[in-house]
């Protein structure tokens, strides 16, 4: 199996024939705080979502030469962003985010890592293993690799514009993907917004031609505008104007909207037959409130992509921040955990600090029941206080390290061992309770 080498919300994903060649890198990955897993292809487990729902990118390390690392890498390579350090010959170099040579320094590699996580990190609103965001990942990779239209439907900063530029991803099309804001265009520039005004400015359609045209809240469309889109779906073409010939609609269309699927027919905003045009294939994707269990991945994921050091959450905190209603979804978490790290890093959050920058007045989320804590009769320390001496005395190291084992362990059980999340328990940086582990010889994995 993988060795999960920090915790098991690992960002990278390390692939090697054998770890004793990946070790430099392992050694440098690791005291820049990187977390990683290291894997053989042997021992990984290619496809299905969950891969997606771990890790936010790849490496593979062809440093032996190996045909089994490369079938690895192109696996890997068509489900998340991937590196590949070589010195043999890559097949269809383009298929990965970089390639770079075995003289590459660990430093370097570092860097790159760095830069495809920093562009990644705005694209962690699908982060978690909820069964909820399970099943949206799951519909992206069944529709993907086909020309089928898609209409996203979600709350304001759900991440539907994320799922659309999944769908891209997944879809290996070469062309860009070129997002409309609906509410722009008003029906005075339909005509020179989609088909362009000069030979030079072919519009949204030739920008999309080979990808995807996005629209971006449908129901904002003005009427002119559902028209031209609705022709264009119904007959696979479209004439620009001064041209004698038609041209074929050479782009995926997807369309994302805030309303429901019943508010749309309802409110009468959208055309019926253009509504159902577009809802071939429908993906809610569903409220933070109603994933509050993504929460803590969701931390750590938005957390990555921003520089400096992060703060730590105790275990009130988590606690009030999954049972916060988050009217503005992931967009309202990633930009509180971003005034945090500038407030606050390296420091501990506690669940008075962190009252002060949620929106007052909204009321908690009650139907996703999260358990209490269990409230004692007095704090830790004060119990400590009351211990009572034995007369024949203590060997008090050997008690500090007993309890301290203890209440690790009790940490790791109690949060399915993530260490990250047992340390933010024990009020501790994750590299600290990291040496502690080795000091007592805890497995964490």
């Amino acid at each position: 199996m993988a060795l999960a080498l920090v915790d098991h919300n690992a960002s990278v994903l390390i692939v090697a024939s054998s770890r004793d060649i990946a070790a430099p890198v392992l050694d440098y990955l690791f005291e820049q705080g990187v977390a990683f897993v290291f894997s053989r292809p042997a021992d990984l487990a290619i496809g299905g979502a969950r891969l997606k729902a771990r890790y936010r990118m790849a490496v593979v390390l062809d440093l032996d030469i190996g045909e089994r690392i490369r079938e690895s890498a192109q696996l890997l390579a068509r489900q998340l962003p991937c590196v590949i350090v070589s010195d043999g010959p890559v097949f269809r170099r383009e298929d990965f985010r970089a390639v770079l040579h075995t003289d590459t320094s660990p430093i370097e590699l570092f860097t790159t890592i760095q830069g495809v996580l920093s562009e990644r990190s705005a694209g962690e609103a699908l982060t978690g293993d909820t069964p909820a965001m399970g099943h949206v990942r799951w519909l992206i990779e069944q529709v993907a690799q086909k020309a089928t239209p898609v209409l996203l439907t979600g709350e304001v900063g759900v991440g539907k514009a994320v799922a659309a530029r999944e769908i891209h991803r997944c879809s290996t099309r070469r062309g860009s993907l070129v997002t409309v804001q609906c509410a722009a265009i008003g029906d005075a520039g339909v005509d020179a917004a989609l088909f362009g005004v000069s030979p030079g400015d072919g519009g949204y359609l030739q920008a999309a031609a080979g990808g995807t045209l996005v629209l971006d809240e449908i129901t904002d469309l003005s009427p002119l505008f559902q028209a031209r889109v609705l022709q264009l779906l119904k007959t696979g073409s479209y004439e620009r104007p001064g041209e004698a010939s038609g041209r074929p609609l050479n782009a995926r269309v997807i369309a994302t909207t805030r309303r429901s699927l019943n508010e749309i027919l309802d409110t009468g905003e959208l055309r019926p037959d253009l509504y159902y045009e577009l809802a071939v294939f429908p993906i809610h994707v569903p409220p933070l409130r109603e994933r509050c269990d993504d929460i803590e991945a969701l931390i750590d994921a938005l957390g990555a992509g921003l520089p400096g050091a992060m703060p730590r959450f105790d275990a009130q905190a988590i606690i009030e921040l999954k049972r916060y209603a988050w009217p503005g979804n992931v967009q309202e978490l990633s930009n509180l955990i971003e005034r945090l790290a500038i407030l606050y890093p390296q420091t501990t959050v506690g669940k008075k600090t962190l009252e002060t920058y949620l929106r007052p007045g909204t009321k908690p989320h009650t139907p996703m029941r999260v358990p209490e804590p269990v409230i004692e009769d007095s704090q830790p320390a004060d119990r400590i206080a009351t211990m009572r001496l034995p007369e024949d005395g203590v060997d008090l190291r050997e008690l500090s390290e007993r309890l301290e084992k203890q209440l690790i362990e009790q940490a790791l059980a109690r949060h399915d061992h993530v260490v990250a999340h047992a340390a933010r328990a024990l009020g501790l940086r994750r590299t600290t309770l990291t040496e502690k582990l080795r000091r007592y010889a805890i497995r964490a994995d």
